[in-house]
C-alpha cells in the first residue's frame, strides 16, 4: 500500500472518500471491487480516531432491546455472522456472563428473556444457544465475581475482534481493489462546479504541499468530524453529529475466562469487564464532548466511574488505578439527537445528502460497517447513471478483506509496516501496526529500536527522528495523565 500523491492530483476519480475509519476505509473497499474508481483520504492515520479505540467486540447490542430497536440487533446480528464467516483471522467467538444482583436496574427475568430474543432475532446466524445459570452454577463458570446479593444470570455468545487490523485490512483491501489511498491528507474544503460538490481542496500534512482531488462523488465518512466538512459544504447547516466519548480502561488480567456485562447501579448504563489479550478491558463510559476532535483522552472521573463500578463485581481483587495499564478514549458520531441521555442515542446509521451532492455518512457501529458501507455505495453509484451497466455488485458479504504479507520479528514487522501499510510515524507504527501501545510497555521499552529502523526506512534527520520520539511519549503520557 503506497501514497500516491501524483496520482491524487493528476487523476479524475469516480469517488472520493474521506475519512480512514472502519466505514471510509469500507466504503472504499466495496466501491473499488464493484470497479468504481475511487481515491480514499485520511488526515491522520486509518483507525487513528473510533475505529481504533473501541471495546473491541462484534455485538448485536443487548441493551438496545431496551428501547426495541429490532431491527438494529438484527442486522447486526446478521452482520455478526458475515463477519465470523468471512474473516475469522479477526473476529472469534466469546462467551458471556450476564450477573443479575439484589437491586441492579434490570432484573434477572428481564435480562433472561431479552438474552432469549436477542438470540432468535439471530437466527441461523446464532453461534451458540445461550443458558439460564443459577447462583451456583454461575460462581462455578466464574468463581472470582462477588456473590453476595448473586440471584442468577444467564450466559450467551457474541465475538470479539482487532479492531485496528480490522480497519487497516480494509485500506489494504481498497488498495489492491485498485483504490489510490493515502493517509496524512487532509480536506480542507471543497471544489464546486454549478452549486455541485465535484471534488475537494487537499493537504499533503507530511510534506505541507495543498492540491485539488477532483472527483464525481464525495463521501465525508470522517466520524466525529463530520460537522466540518458539512460546514465546509453549507456553513449555515446544522450540526449532523452529537459526538459522545468512551473512554476503556486497560488493566492488569483479572481472573475472568469470559467477558462480563453489568448494570452500572450509578447511571445504569451496560458496562464489560472483558478479557483481552494479556490484560482486561474494562469500559465503556458514554458522556457528551464539547472539546476538540482532536484531543480526546480519559479524566480521572471517567476513570473513577470504571473502577467503582468494577469494584463492585470484583471485590476482592483490589481494583485501583495501580493495576491499571493505560487509557484509550475515542468519540461516537451519533446522530445529533438532542434531550436524551447519550448512551439512549440510537446507534443506527443515517446517509445524509446535501443540496451540493455530498453524501456523509452519520452515526452507525463497528459491526455494521460493511452493510453500511454497501449502502453508501449503492446511493453512489446513482451518481454515474452513465456507467451503472458496467458497476458490478457487491461481494464483501461473501469476501472478507485481506492482510498484508505475514512478517516476523522486529525489523521484519517495521519494514512491513512502512513499505506495505503506510506506517509514517512512530505513533502509526507504536499505537496502530505493531498495537504497544497497550501493553505493559506502553512501546516504550520498543521505542529506540523502532526509531532507529524507520529512520533508516524513511530517511529521516537526527532531528525528525528526536521529534518523533517526543511525539509518541506525549501521546503516552496524555493516555495515562488521569492516572496521577
Amino acid at each position: 500500500m503506497k501514497r500516491d500523491i501524483a496520482r491524487l492530483k493528476t487523476e479524475d476519480f469516480d469517488l472520493l472518500v474521506i475519512g480512514g475509519g472502519i466505514n471510509g476505509c469500507a466504503i472504499a473497499r466495496d466501491a473499488s471491487l464493484r470497479g468504481v474508481k475511487t481515491a480514499l483520504i485520511e488526515k491522520d492515520d486509518f483507525a487513528s480516531g473510533a475505529s481504533g479505540k473501541t471495546t473491541k467486540i462484534i455485538h448485536g447490542g443487548i441493551r438496545y432491546l431496551e428501547q426495541f430497536n429490532l431491527n438494529l440487533i438484527y442486522e447486526a446480528l446478521h452482520e455478526r455472522g458475515i463477519l465470523l464467516r468471512t474473516t475469522p483471522r479477526l473476529v472469534h467467538p466469546l462467551e458471556f456472563i450476564i450477573p443479575v444482583y439484589k437491586g441492579d436496574p434490570r432484573p434477572l427475568i428481564m435480562m433472561r428473556t431479552g438474552v432469549f430474543i436477542y438470540d432468535m432475532l439471530a437466527g441461523k446466524s446464532n453461534i451458540h444457544c445461550h443458558r439460564p445459570l443459577n447462583k451456583d452454577e454461575l460462581m462455578l463458570l466464574e468463581r472470582d465475581i462477588t456473590s453476595k446479593g448473586l440471584k442468577g444470570g444467564v450466559l450467551y455468545c457474541d465475538a470479539q475482534m482487532d479492531d485496528i487490523r480490522l480497519c487497516l485490512d480494509n485500506a489494504i483491501s481498497a488498495y489492491q481493489a485498485g483504490c489510490c489511498v493515502a493517509n496524512k491528507v487532509e480536506a480542507e474544503g471543497f471544489i464546486k462546479r454549478d452549486g455541485r460538490v465535484v471534488g475537494a481542496e487537499a493537504k499533503d500534512t507530511l510534506r505541507g504541499e495543498k492540491f485539488a482531488i477532483r472527483a464525481q462523488c464525495v463521501v465525508n465518512a470522517t466520524g466525529a468530524w463530520s460537522n466540518r466538512l458539512v460546514w465546509a459544504d453549507e456553513p449555515h447547516s446544522p450540526a449532523i453529529t452529537r459526538p459522545t466519548k468512551g473512554i476503556h480502561i486497560v488493566y492488569k488480567k483479572l481472573p475472568v475466562t469470559r467477558a462480563i456485562l453489568f448494570s452500572a447501579r450509578k447511571d445504569k448504563r451496560i458496562l464489560f469487564v472483558i478479557p483481552w489479550r494479556d490484560y482486561t478491558l474494562i469500559g465503556t463510559t458514554d458522556t457528551d464532548f464539547k472539546g476538540s476532535c482532536d484531543e480526546v483522552y480519559a479524566t480521572s472521573d471517567d476513570v473513577e466511574y470504571l473502577l467503582n463500578e468494577a469494584r463492585r463485581i470484583f471485590p476482592d481483587e483490589q481494583i485501583d488505578k495501580k493495576g491499571i495499564i493505560t487509557t484509550y478514549a475515542g468519540l461516537r458520531p451519533l446522530m445529533n439527537t438532542q434531550g436524551v441521555a447519550p448512551w439512549k442515542v440510537s446507534r443506527e446509521h443515517f446517509i445524509k445528502e446535501s443540496g451540493a451532492g455530498l453524501i456523509s455518512v452519520v452515526g452507525g457501529k463497528y459491526t455494521t460497517y460493511r452493510r453500511l458501507a454497501e449502502q453508501v455505495v449503492d446511493r453512489v453509484i446513482l451518481s454515474f447513471p452513465r456507467k451503472r451497466e458496467s458497476i458490478k455488485k457487491c461481494v464483501t458479504a461473501a469476501q472478507g478483506p485481506s492482510s498484508a504479507a505475514s512478517a516476523e520479528g522486529m525489523r521484519s514487522l517495521i519494514e512491513r509496516a512502512v513499505k506495505e501499510e503506510m506506517a509514517n510515524s512512530l505513533t502509526d507504527l507504536l499505537a496502530r501496526r505493531l498495537q504497544l501501545s497497550n501493553s505493559r510497555s506502553l512501546g516504550l521499552a520498543e521505542l529506540e529500536e523502532s526509531a532507529n529502523i524507520m529512520a533508516g526506512l524513511l530517511g529521516w534527520s537526527t532531528a525528525q527522528k528526536e521529534s518523533e520520539i517526543r511525539a509518541y511519549k506525549e501521546e503516552a503520557r496524555k493516555n495515562t495523565a488521569c492516572l496521577d
